[in-house]
């Protein structure tokens, strides 16, 4: 079953826009794509799996091309044999088609840094491509473009005039959601705004810190979060190329060392760090058997991590419950799934009425699922506006009869001022492994007053 967040991006696909107020339009055109001969789980994930397959292989015949055979298979295998990116593979978010654009544009770019010139519009291609998916790819953006700045051998490249084409071109592939933002009160910029600055606190910052270590393995999180900055204090004597790559490394990385600090983020937020860390790791020599005994334990470790977590999906080896086992969230709406149908059909009635919550999780897998007759929307009624708010204007409900769908036993009281009555029609409770894993009541609510 597809979790929540993917349920609203297939959402995104429904209604496909240059922008959304979360994230921009790269998702939901992919989507829309593999989505055009049906919509199920398969087809709406198969394009997160493409692109990673897909990435997986360009990196190894690059590397192979441009490094050495070793290098190739060692940045191959550390990027498919790693949680972090093999979540990208599975689950259809907007970081897949980041992470697929972003690191080509680190390859391509470096390319014509160092090789061929030639690569700076593909490299600014992916870089458009890799902002329009996510405007995390900002962070490796600006490593890239100071890059020439900062090494001393490469400041010929800024009176190249195709290397600022190339920002040029990335720029105009990244405008329309721009546009978007300006026909609609500068959406995504607002939302962020609030949404990136939600208070953390010390622990918080070590268990984001730990969290991305955990995932990513001793080896990988080393380059991609301690190198980087040891290399800048060894800067006169690394490579020019180890140069390049700690720098789209280290300014992903500070920023969300200080911005953790301050914010309670979450662990795939970091992700762009791991980009240009990817590189660091990869074009090691591993000379030493020492290195490569570190090597293999890297490898060895994320694919046994995989195997627990593909495990743990179907079969829970693991006793953990609610929120700390991550796999629960394939299974917490089965059973909202299943009563909602069945008393959709017990009641043929109530399929005259818009099944509504109060947040964007619920009528995004309602939507997906079961696809009543109106759509089920998100009200939004002290939270933050979703796609729905840009599709429906909420002064058209007012007077109307909603099914509420929330995910507590009890009707919400911050909701009770907004229609005349509510009435609970039945709970959904889902188990698995017998720990409870939601409880989803269903009312009928009657005569919305409206925000206004």
């Amino acid at each position: 079953m597809l979790v929540d967040d993917e349920a609203y991006y297939a959402m995104y696909a429904r209604h496909l826009s240059w922008g959304y107020i979360d994230h921009g339009p790269v998702v939901g055109f992919l989507i829309w794509v593999s989505t055009i001969m049906g919509e199920n789980d398969f087809t709406v994930r198969i394009s997160a799996l493409f692109l990673m397959t897909l990435l997986s292989m360009i990196i190894y015949v690059l590397g192979k091309n441009n490094f050495s055979h070793q290098s190739a298979i060692i940045l191959s295998l550390c990027l498919s044999a790693n949680l972090l990116f093999h979540v990208n593979s599975i689950i259809i978010t907007p970081d897949a088609p980041m992470a697929f654009f972003s690191i080509l544009a680190i390859f391509f770019y470096y390319l014509a840094y160092f090789k061929n010139q030639n690569f700076l519009y593909l490299g600014g291609i992916m870089l458009g491509m890799a902002l329009l998916s996510k405007i995390s790819a900002l962070f490796p953006a600006i490593g890239i473009a100071l890059s020439p700045l900062l090494i001393k051998e490469k400041r010929h490249i800024l009176k190249n005039i195709h290397f600022y084409a190339s920002f040029l071109i990335a720029f105009m592939i990244f405008a329309p959601f721009i546009l978007w933002n300006l026909e609609n009160d500068m959406a995504f910029f607002r939302y962020q705004g609030n949404h990136i600055s939600r208070g953390g606190s010390i622990n918080d910052f070590f268990e984001h810190w730990l969290g991305l270590g955990l995932l990513a393995g001793p080896l990988f999180f080393y380059f991609s979060v301690i190198r980087p900055i040891l290399n800048i204090r060894e800067w006169n004597t690394i490579s020019s190329d180890m140069k390049y790559f700690t720098m789209v490394t280290i300014i992903p990385l500070t920023y969300f060392l200080i911005h953790s600090f301050f914010t309670r983020l979450e662990l795939n937020w970091a992700a762009p760090v791991f980009y240009g860390g990817l590189f660091l790791l990869g074009l090691r020599n591993y000379e030493t058997k020492e290195e490569r005994r570190w090597l293999k334990l890297q490898i060895g470790y994320s694919l046994l991590l995989i195997i627990v977590i593909m495990v743990q999906s179907f079969h829970p080896i693991i006793p953990a419950k609610g929120k700390s086992d991550p796999t629960n969230r394939h299974y917490m709406y089965q059973s909202l799934i299943e009563n909602t149908r069945l008393l959709l059909k017990e009641n043929p009635e109530l399929n005259n009425y818009r099944i509504v919550s109060n947040k964007f999780q619920i009528p995004s897998i309602i939507n997906f699922y079961l696809n009543p007759k109106l759509e089920s929307i998100c009200l939004s009624i002290g939270y933050h506006e979703t796609l729905f708010s840009f599709i429906y204007d909420d002064s058209e409900f007012i007077g109307d009869d909603f099914i509420y769908i929330h995910h507590k036993t009890q009707f919400p009281d911050k909701l009770k001022p907004f229609f005349e009555s509510f009435e609970l029609l039945t709970i959904a409770t889902q188990f698995r492994n017998k720990a409870k894993v939601s409880n989803h009541t269903i009312w009928l609510v009657k005569n919305y007053t409206g925000k206004v």
